[in-house]
């Protein structure tokens, strides 16, 4: 078998993504290669663009990242939550694309002579697509060097929804979440016998089907935008805004951009 010297390993930032993180830091120490991390994100990404990935120029220009360079050389780049190896013998390079998920893994991994690529399945962030099946098998029937597909666990892969409501008294970060964002997902926040927190994940071209709440909503857009249809009307709801619905209002959200919300849903009380 050829020796492997360089490995590219795309990335989303994920638990699934930092679960074959942990697999392919192995076979580069253990080849004594070099470790390519890659992160691809769509063209309209807004979470990184306002964390200031992408730079705009007076007259408009955009400035994307070079993934020919490494991003620890491109400032901006280095508040990306990179996975990092707990072996620091191993060599590791960070690179930032813009574009298609596949065609940017197959186009570098011919570009950096790479000798595998080392991805992980099932992948939930909205923002890249980057693990999902279909990424996942284009790579495999294209790339011109070997393909190596980590497969998460059952018992490593987050809920849709997971749980996180706080004790009595413990203060809640709803902040946005920032570049944070492209790994997150819908969470309880608080759940008492009179309201329930939960701080929703909507993704891009997303959409959560028409729906009721049993009580009164508040619905606050932490960042992101969404449309929202409700009371006989679509409106686009984006950062900052709030608005409040009546109980059983049926309602609808579609992502425009990866969002999340902050809704506050006041529970009736028994036999009222």
């Amino acid at each position: 078998m050829p020796r492997i010297q360089t490995i590219l390993h795309p990335t989303d930032f994920s638990e699934n993504s930092r679960y074959a993180f942990q697999s392919v830091c192995a076979l580069a120490r253990d080849n004594h290669a070099t470790l390519l991390v890659l992160h691809v994100m769509m063209p309209s990404v807004s979470p990184l663009a306002q964390a200031g990935i992408l730079a705009w120029e007076d007259d408009g220009t955009v400035h994307v990242p070079d993934p020919l360079q490494s991003a620890e050389s491109q400032e901006s780049l280095a508040q990306l939550p990179w996975p990092q190896p707990s072996d620091p013998r191993i060599r590791v390079e960070y690179r930032l694309a813009e574009g298609d998920p596949a065609e940017e893994i197959l186009r570098l991994s011919e570009l950096l002579r790479c000798d595998l690529i080392v991805m992980g399945t099932h992948g939930r962030t909205g923002l890249g697509r980057l693990l999902t099946g279909s990424v996942a098998e284009e790579v495999l029937r294209k790339a011109v060097c070997p393909v190596l597909v980590v497969k998460t666990p059952l018992r490593a892969t987050p809920d849709a929804e997971t749980e996180a409501t706080a004790n009595p008294g413990d203060p809640i970060d709803v902040r946005p979440l920032g570049i944070s964002l492209v790994s997150a997902h819908t969470r309880t926040l608080v759940r008492t016998t009179t309201v329930e927190v939960v701080r929703l994940i909507v993704r891009a071209g997303q959409e959560i089907p028409q729906h009721k709440s049993k009580g009164e909503i508040i619905v606050h857009c932490l960042e992101g935008r969404v449309a929202f249809t409700a009371l006989g009307k679509t409106q686009v709801l984006e950062a900052g805004k709030l608005l409040d619905l009546p109980a059983s209002e049926p309602h609808a959200f579609k992502g425009i951009e990866d969002a999340s919300l902050l809704l506050t849903i006041l529970v009736p009380r028994s036999g009222g």
